[in-house]
């Protein structure tokens, strides 16, 4: 992926559960086999969780966005 920063590695690193690093990696690896919405709706829940907290994304969260992105996102509120 070329079109990525050369720090994105790092920068990823820094919001991710030092404990959760090579799990939290799997699942970011499997949502990037998602279609392209799915992985937009993943990209989304990740971010506004970063942006939520400073603390550490844990692996659990992943998946359950993972989860989550993979049935087509969130339900709507009514």
């Amino acid at each position: 992926m070329n079109h990525l920063p050369f720090d994105f590695a790092d920068t990823l690193a820094q919001v991710l559960d030092p404990a959760d690093r090579a799990e939290a990696g799997e699942i970011i690896k499997a949502a990037t086999r998602l279609d392209d919405d799915s992985l937009r709706i993943f990209l989304e829940l990740f971010g506004d969780r970063v942006r939520a907290s400073g603390a550490p994304v844990k692996q659990e969260e992943l998946r359950e966005f993972l989860r989550v992105s993979s049935k087509g996102g969130p339900p709507t509120s009514s």
